[in-house]
């Protein structure tokens, strides 16, 4: 079984402040996740510059495959000592996931991370070790399906200090509020989402450190395939719908000559869902029209091509998360809510030249790979684990 770290993440910054002086890097490669918490010390302009400089130096080193020695002994050499308070330049939090299970967490400084598993507040075994003078804490553990993990910042353990909570929200009270939280099965941004707020509420609104929470949901991972274009030969027809078919998740087709070879491949019938854009549900149609969908059995959405690829781009670059998207059901909107749904994309590209197109003959590919490639590049940008074959 193939399963993922869904994760996202939320920062209050210290009242008064600009800038937020924790900082979290994410990074995920098709083997690996791994998710860095760093608490610049003091607030402002200066710790966000500890704390940034702290987490890429972290995330880098040990995406690499360093060794948490070699991690903190160059951060104690690039980064200063507080010489007043004899402090050290920022906290940090890592955690590693291996291909979605095996997961190895260090902290130095941070307060501890909260596993929640079976609906229950998880214990970790860690280990504490002395390295270039600073006690760290290490783990090795495996995660399940539908284990929530979050990790935070001081800034959430001091919250509604001297009011609702006399000393603070502290770590016990947080991990059974995400215990609480959990049994909703909501995801790591609705995690992260309804903590903030209450973090916020318990400073009333006037945070008095920098507060950041990192949510992280283990699930299944969610896996699409689009079918675009004609293929280059047309007796290449049937393997370009085979690849669709056999492929995981949710199955899209964008084109309607494509959709064409689809249902006669499959010898389905195509029906076109024409709706007037007056009765559209959700907001009105985009300012350039927004092309009727069809359906075909066996596959989840059919859209036009070109427009409905491009209208999708557009979406996604105004766009971080499924979260935000327009609560609309147009073509490019369906899409954009698969692809942003999805961790695993796999994009099918039929390279047929257009003989009545006068840019595919100038360009010597298709135009629809100038969309395929700014597709490409904003999934990529939000982390998705892309894979382009062309046809």
């Amino acid at each position: 079984m193939t399963q993922i770290v869904e994760t996202s993440w939320e920062s209050l910054a210290k009242h008064g402040e600009e800038l937020c002086g924790d900082c979290v890097k994410i990074t995920t490669t098709p083997d690996s996740f791994t998710a860095v918490l760093s608490d610049g010390l003091g607030s402002g302009v200066k710790a966000n510059i500890l704390a940034t400089l702290s987490a890429q130096i972290a995330s880098s080193m040990f995406e690499q495959g360093a060794r948490v020695e070699d991690v903190m002994a160059t951060l104690a050499e690039t980064l200063p000592e507080c010489q007043v308070r004899k402090l050290a330049y920022a906290t940090l939090t890592m955690l590693k996931v291996y291909r979605g299970h095996e997961a190895y967490l260090v902290e130095y400084d941070n307060p501890p991370l909260v596993l929640i598993r079976d609906g229950e507040i998880a214990e970790i075994a860690r280990t504490e070790r002395e390295i270039g003078g600073r006690k760290v804490k290490e783990a090795h553990f495996k995660l399940r399906e539908g284990d929530y993990m979050v990790m935070f910042s001081d800034g959430y353990v001091h919250a509604g200090v001297g009011g609702l909570y006399r000393l603070g929200w502290g770590w016990k009270n947080i991990a059974v509020s995400v215990r609480r939280w959990v049994q909703t099965g909501g995801d790591a941004h609705g995690l992260t989402r309804a903590l903030s707020r209450t973090c916020a509420k318990l400073y009333d609104g006037k945070p008095g450190d920098d507060a950041t929470v990192v949510g992280m949901r283990v699930r299944r991972a969610v896996t699409a395939t689009v079918l675009t274009g004609p293929p280059s030969d047309k007796a290449r027809d049937v393997e370009a719908v085979e690849k669709l078919m056999s492929g995981e998740g949710v199955k899209v087709i964008c084109g309607g000559t494509t959709a064409q070879i689809a249902a006669r491949v499959l010898g389905k019938e195509l029906k076109v869902e024409w709706v007037p854009p007056s009765k559209r549900q959700g907001r009105p149609s985009r300012k350039t029209g927004t092309p009727p969908t069809a359906t075909l059995e066996g596959v989840d959405l059919v859209t036009e091509g070109i427009l409905t690829l491009g209208q999708t781009v557009e979406l996604l670059e105004q766009c971080q998360t499924v979260h935000d998207l327009p609560p609309d059901s147009d073509a490019a909107t369906r899409l954009a809510r698969i692809l942003l749904s999805a961790d695993r994309i796999k994009l099918l590209v039929g390279m047929a030249l257009n003989p009545n197109q006068v840019a595919d003959l100038i360009r010597g590919e298709p135009m629809r790979m100038v969309y395929v490639k700014d597709l490409l590049r904003v999934l990529e940008e939000r982390q998705k684990d892309v894979v382009l074959e062309k046809i």
